[in-house]
């Protein structure tokens, strides 16, 4: 989800230019994106200064500032971030000094912090998490030894502790992991040695162990993964040779093999994916040449064809995009000239595009209002 920015060099001929030229690149540079994150109903965006910028629904305090207002353009939520996660109704974020900071809404104890009211204003909840992710009322993250933490809804054994006790601070779990993925009801997680595990609620076979019983602790279900993205209940992963399965409930077309039918184990549907992202029940991949693909779920515009018409197998939309993200039922991206792209619902303005109408083809954003 964040790519490392770019050094720009200015090259000084003489050293009488050198304070000149300096001067001039310092003034120009502006902050560039760095990541982007879409929730249930909120979106945020990273750039490259370390400033968090939030938009969208804020019924639950998604953005942090105190308020209970909805905010249909970007507002800056804070600075020094280097890393971040939008759930359902609740936002993870990582300082530069390497402290996880967490806000919003907090009924099964997401935030982290030992109660279950809803925080107005970023807590913090830890320190030495590298990686994490922000479910549907839940959260996992990693620490940079490859321990697990996880806290927050368990009713489904979706926190994989072998208990349906809900967390209200971080439990740790395992460890030996490399990458974490939230969903609605269920998680799944990447090792080290590229395996792929998942666990929670099993309602379909969705879990890939063709049962249809939840599992209280993680169970592995294949190898030679390397990246992950879980939906609300259905899920993308791809291989390290670039081909690129999916499985879960299938009643959108979010699995993408050209069915309606819920896959109990992954199917492969396409190839030379390199970054994937799913959300509520829809899915997007993008692929080496910077073509963004997207298919599932579309009432609300969120697949970005022009239409409100489900897909079933992924449909290319455009090109020249380097970073994707799905959100509930709308979706951004960002193209290789650093321009910010939204579409979908837009009811609570997670488009960011100063008003409440849904779009239904990729609109490009303004990210510099408020910048001094």
């Amino acid at each position: 989800m964040k790519n490392k920015g770019r050094i720009s060099i200015c090259s000084l001929v003489t050293a009488g230019l050198a304070l000149l030229l300096t001067c001039s690149c310092e003034k120009t540079k502006d902050p560039t994106i760095t990541g982007i994150a879409a929730g249930y109903g909120h979106s945020l965006l990273l750039k490259s200064d370390g400033s968090l910028w939030g938009w969208g629904y804020n019924n639950s305090y998604q953005m942090g500032d105190g308020t209970l207002d909805n905010r249909s353009t970007p507002m800056q939520l804070g600075t020094g971030y280097r890393n971040f996660s939008a759930g359902g109704g609740h936002t993870l974020a990582l300082k530069t000094d390497g402290t996880l900071w967490a806000w919003g809404a907090n009924v099964d104890g997401q935030v982290g912090d030992g109660t279950y009211e809803n925080k107005s204003t970023p807590i913090q909840i830890g320190t030495g998490f590298e990686k994490f992710t922000a479910g549907f009322g839940y959260s996992l993250a990693l620490k940079s030894d490859g321990s697990l933490y996880v806290w927050g809804d368990n009713n489904f054994y979706q926190l994989g502790d072998g208990t349906r006790i809900d967390r209200t601070t971080p439990v740790k779990t395992g460890t030996d992991y490399a990458a974490v993925s939230a969903g609605g009801a269920n998680s799944v997680a990447l090792k080290n040695d590229y395996t792929l595990w998942t666990w929670g609620w099993n309602g379909v076979g969705t879990l890939d162990d063709d049962i249809e019983d939840e599992n209280t602790t993680p169970v592995q279900i294949g190898e030679g993964y390397v990246a992950i993205a879980a939906g609300y209940n259905h899920y993308l992963a791809l291989k390290q040779d670039g081909t690129l399965w999916a499985w879960g409930y299938n009643d959108y077309g979010q699995v993408g093999d050209g069915t309606f039918f819920d896959r109990a184990t992954p199917v492969q549907i396409g190839y030379g994916f390199m970054a994937i992202s799913a959300g509520w029940a829809h899915s997007m991949a993008l692929r080496s040449d910077g073509t963004l693909w997207t298919w599932g779920w579309n009432a609300s515009g969120q697949l970005g064809d022009g239409t409100v018409a489900d897909k079933m197998t992924p449909a290319m939309i455009g090109t020249g995009y380097k970073i994707i993200a799905a959100g509930g039922s709308h979706s951004m991206a960002v193209k290789n000239n650093g321009t910010l792209w939204t579409w979908g619902e837009n009811q609570g303005g997670q488009l960011g595009n100063g008003n409440t109408s849904d779009v239904y083809s990729p609109a490009q954003i303004d990210i510099t209002p408020d910048i001094e």
